[in-house]
């Protein structure tokens, strides 16, 4: 194969040619994927910004990640690479000793999941463990769980996000064992259907999980979780499930512990998601120290991706589309500082969708949300006459004919 030469961060990696022409990278001769570029980045901060000694970066293809960690980062952290293509791991070897780091690494070219469950069985666990497959992480999660240390992350990407997203919500159902919901929002309810298929897996290893860092960029959804061993530790891990309904009649949105098939204002059926990770996603220790080393290196695309998301857990998991609202009453679009504003004005918290860069994280409740753009539609355009049957939106459901919407 035609080799090429590149630096990403401050490290030179050798890689095939043909990988940096192509939109979607071909698996052969050897995998790397130069546009997940960022997504290495912010795994090179988060290593950073904790303690472990020693990463496993499974199904690690020119081995670009844990290359970067061994090299970019100031502690020594020793890396298993873990590749089953040997021309992968010629390349993953010859960039090593390019960067002086090959004292440190590992090379291991056996099947993933056999590996790391062979360092569970032996108790040579790591402190990390990555998981970046071509498409669906599921079949790698039980061995990540098992291979990782006490304490220790587990970081997994999934690039299968039509799946996710709702676009096949069988194939959701049979991977992660939830069902997903495509809507306004459907990226945040992908990234919890992500954790909690993670808390699922490692809690039947008697293994707690709790996130530290979620994102949502490009094609794929990436998340990092601490897991902590014991039956007690998931048992609480299991507190963080739940399920978010929504009303397609009615646009009513919310929150539940348990499935619902009715919307609590109308009473329409309702869209259940889940069951899904309902509570926080961020470490609030952690964070400020992954976005610190971020901006040290000034790496800012990274840093852009993930600023967003400092306010996530102040929210509900779900948010509001202010354009699908406006087209429910009919009136003027009406722009979201105002609409903002407003709430917060009424002692609601107020932010941006950080997964979709558009729509309305608050914890006021969908009424309140509804009131706040018809007051502030009249500022904007005149609100078109009511429908005939006198209906309001939210209170007894849309027109017959706007159902659809």
């Amino acid at each position: 194969m035609e080799v090429a030469e590149i630096i990403e961060g401050t490290t030179m990696l050798f890689v095939p040619k043909v990988s940096l022409g192509s939109a979607e990278p071909p698996t052969v001769p050897a995998f790397f994927n130069p546009a997940a570029s960022r997504n290495r980045d912010i795994t090179v901060a988060v290593v950073a910004a904790t303690r472990g000694k020693s990463l496993c970066d499974a199904l690690a293809g020119v081995g670009a990640r844990g290359l970067r960690v061994a090299n970019e980062i100031r502690r020594r952290v020793a890396i298993t690479f873990l590749e089953i293509n040997p021309d992968s791991m010629a390349l993953a070897r010859r960039s090593a000793r390019a960067n002086g780091v090959q004292d440190r690494c590992s090379f291991v070219g056996k099947d993933a999941n056999a590996y790391l469950w062979s360092r569970g069985r032996t108790n040579e666990r790591f402190d990390y463990v990555d998981i970046d497959p071509f498409g669906s992480p599921a079949p790698y999660l039980q061995g990540a769980f098992n291979a990782v240390e006490d304490g220790g992350i587990v970081s997994v990407t999934a690039t299968d996000t039509a799946v996710l997203c709702g676009v096949y919500p069988k194939v959701a159902r049979r991977r992660y064992w939830a069902t997903p919901l495509n809507n306004s929002f459907h990226h945040e309810t992908a990234a919890r259907i992500l954790v909690d298929a993670c808390r699922k897996v490692a809690g039947s290893l008697d293994i707690g999980v709790q996130p530290v860092l979620v994102h949502c960029t490009r094609h794929y959804i990436r998340v990092f979780v601490r897991a902590t061993v014991g039956a007690s530790r998931a048992d609480q891990a299991a507190e963080g499930e739940g399920y978010v309904v929504y009303c397609p009649k009615c646009g009513e949105t919310s929150a539940s512990r348990e499935q619902r098939v009715a919307c609590r204002s109308c009473g329409a059926k309702a869209k259940c998601a889940g069951p899904l990770w309902s509570s926080s996603l961020i470490d609030a220790e952690m964070f400020p120290r992954v976005l610190r080393h971020l901006g040290d290196r000034k790496l800012t695309e990274a840093l852009g991706i993930l600023e967003p998301l400092a306010d996530v857990d102040k929210f509900p998991p779900y948010s509001y589309s202010l354009e699908d609202i406006c087209s429910r009453l009919r009136v003027p679009s009406v722009p979201p500082r105002l609409v903002r504003d407003s709430l917060e004005k009424r002692g609601f918290r107020t932010g941006v969708q950080p997964f979709e860069r558009t729509g309305l994280k608050t914890d006021a409740r969908f009424q309140e949300v509804v009131s706040a753009v018809k007051e502030e539609s009249r500022t904007v355009g005149k609100v078109r006459s009511p429908s005939r049957d006198g209906q309001r939106l939210g209170e007894s459901g849309t027109r017959q004919e706007d159902r659809s919407s």
